[in-house]
């Protein structure tokens, strides 16, 4: 068999909805499957594949966050220790 011809569209409407809303019920995934000449579960899976998409942005910049304030934190611990050391001498 050949392999289906994967569908090329612009996602500008279908971001702006996902950005108001991760989840569509079935009239709402119909209605915005209809006004973009998708098909429902073309519209299904795409909000499948970016859920995906934002909680690993999101994991990652929490990722990232912590590890800034991991850094800032190591940053001030040799200080405080330098500190200490001068209380003993």
């Amino acid at each position: 068999k050949a392999k289906r011809v994967r569908t090329i569209f612009t996602s500008d409407q279908l971001e702006k909805e996902f950005a108001r809303q991760q989840y569509l019920v079935g009239t709402e995934r119909c209605l915005l499957a209809s006004s973009l000449h998708l098909t429902e579960g073309q519209v299904k899976v795409w909000f499948q594949n970016w859920r995906i998409k934002w909680r690993k942005q999101s994991l990652e910049q929490q990722q990232a966050k912590l590890a800034k304030m991991g850094l800032a934190t190591q940053q001030r611990s040799p200080d405080s220790q330098s500190h200490h050391g001068q209380e003993e001498d």
